[in-house]
Order: C-alpha cells, then structure tokens, then sequence
C-alpha cells in the first residue's frame, strides 16, 4: 500500500511589537545673564578711543610726510654766473616810436541846423504819402469788353444782383469770424482767416449802397466771400445765384470809366451789374468807395 502524503500544517506566530522611542533635541542651556551683564559692564567702563594718544600720532604722521616731501624735491643747481647773449640787444636800447593820436574834437551840431533837418524830413515824409496815395488811383481804365462768350457768377448783396466773370474770380469762402481791424475804413467789414491765409472783406453793401442803409441787421445775412481775382480782397454777399454762359451781345459794355469804374458793363436780361475786377480792385487799394468819385 502507499504511503499517505504528509498533511501541511500551516504555524500561526504571533505579531512582533515594535517600540517607538519618541526623541527630543537636547534642551539649550539658559544663558547666565549675569555674565553678560559683567561684560557690558566691562565694555562701558573701558573706552578705546581715550586710551589712544591722538596727539603722539599726528605728530608722528607729520614728521614722516615732511620727510617724504624733502625727499621727494629735485635738487636746484646754482650758477655763479649768467652767460651773456652775444648779438641781442637789451631792451633798454630798442627805440619804439609811439604813433601820436591827436584828440578828436566832439562836433556840436547847432539847434536851428537839427530842427531844419526834421522839418525837411517830415516834408519829405509826407509828399512820398501823397505820392503813393496818388499813384494808388487808378488813372488808366481799360474796357473789359469781350468778343467771345463768357460765363459769369451771379451773387446777391442785400436785394441786389451782381455778376462777375469766372475767369477773374479768385475763389468763394464760407463768412466766419472776423477781426475788425482799427483804422480801416467804415466799409472793411474785418480780416478773416481761412487755412493760414488771410484776406480782407468788404462790406459790399455800404461800398455801393451806404446811402440806401438804416442800420446794421443786414450784416447778419451775410454768408459768403466772393474772392477777387489774386487780391486779397474779397466781397461779402447773402446768397450765390448761380453761373451762366454769356453771348457778348447780352451785356452793355462800358466804353468809359465815367463815376462807376468798377462797372464793366451791365447784363440786360438781368438787368444787374458786371463787377470790373481790376478797377474794383485799384480802388480798393485806393481806399475809395463808389461815392470817391462822385
């Protein structure tokens, strides 16, 4: 018979405990304050500086540098004699011829010569002003007739039509705020400035109308510049009416200056004035209005 197979016996042992020591840092030694006292003591009683002889260093200190110093200075050499320079002469023995000046006399100009002379400057002064206001009058005037069509701008200046030609219109300008400038005449409405140009306005209706003006409301409708050919000078009017191509034989031009110079002619159908740009603008350089050459 076989043998039975041995049986496996299972030993349960029992869990092995583990003692844990709990460990602290080793406790510090309290110091003795009575030993740091004894040594602040010590400190305050002892000063360090006192017991230094600053006196006996400083003095040491300077005789060492006036040693190094007196060391240090090159030696000088002495010469019993000066060797004479052969061929110079001495200073003593040059000649200098001083130039003489003689004193300038002040001129004293006399009274009577002083005042001659302003009063010939004044008289000249003022016949170069008159010579200039002068030569600002327009004394020649050319007709503006045309021989071909041309086209005109038509504008409105408190109720009345003017035209003028397109092709001597120098621009149109919104009216906006003026400087009223002192001096200048009754009809000078103020200079405007439009992008860093700036131009003078008249004020058109007392130009031409003056006579037929209660007051001044009519400067409230302004609201356009018309621009004069190249001048500076520009017309303020209430409204731009527009531009049309005129037949020569629609306007009645002008033969003469006569007491209106600034009137080229007259359209007939319109029955309103055509502006005689250069003779408008003389007189305005002139400082003259339509009642100048009455």
């Amino acid at each position: 018979e076989p043998e039975p197979e041995p049986e496996l016996q299972l030993q349960y042992s029992e869990p092995e405990t583990y003692q844990f020591q709990e460990t602290y840092p080793p406790e510090l030694e309290a110091p003795n304050l009575e030993d740091v006292q004894r040594l602040l003591s010590q400190l305050e009683a002892s000063n360090p500086v006192a017991e230094l002889d600053i006196d006996s260093i400083l003095e040491q200190n300077t005789i060492d540098i006036a040693a190094e110093i007196k060391a240090a200075e090159p030696e000088v050499q002495t010469f019993s004699e000066v060797p004479e320079l052969q061929g110079v002469e001495e200073i003593q023995d040059w000649v200098i011829d001083e130039p003489v000046f003689e004193e300038a006399q002040p001129e004293v100009d006399e009274p009577h010569a002083v005042i001659e002379q302003s009063i010939n400057i004044e008289a000249n002064v003022d016949t170069e002003l008159e010579t200039q206001a002068d030569s600002d009058i327009p004394t020649v005037w050319e007709s503006t007739k045309r021989s071909e069509d041309f086209q005109v701008l038509y504008f409105d200046v408190n109720g009345v039509t003017f035209a003028v030609p397109l092709d001597e219109l120098g621009g149109i300008h919104r009216i906006s705020e003026l400087n009223h400038l002192i001096g200048k005449p009754a009809w000078y409405l103020g200079l405007q400035t439009n992008r860093e140009q700036q131009f003078d306005v008249i004020d058109t209706a007392k130009w031409v109308m003056a006579d037929k003006l209660r007051d001044d409301s009519y400067k409230d409708n302004y609201q356009y510049v018309v621009m004069l050919g190249e001048s500076m000078w520009g017309l303020a009017s209430n409204q731009l009416m527009g531009t049309e191509t005129l037949n020569i034989d629609k306007v009645r031009w002008r033969e003469q200056a006569g007491k209106r110079p600034w009137l080229a002619g007259m359209v007939k159908e319109k029955m309103c004035a055509l502006i005689h740009v250069q003779a408008l603008i003389d007189m305005l350089n002139a400082g003259l209005d339509v009642k100048s050459l009455n």
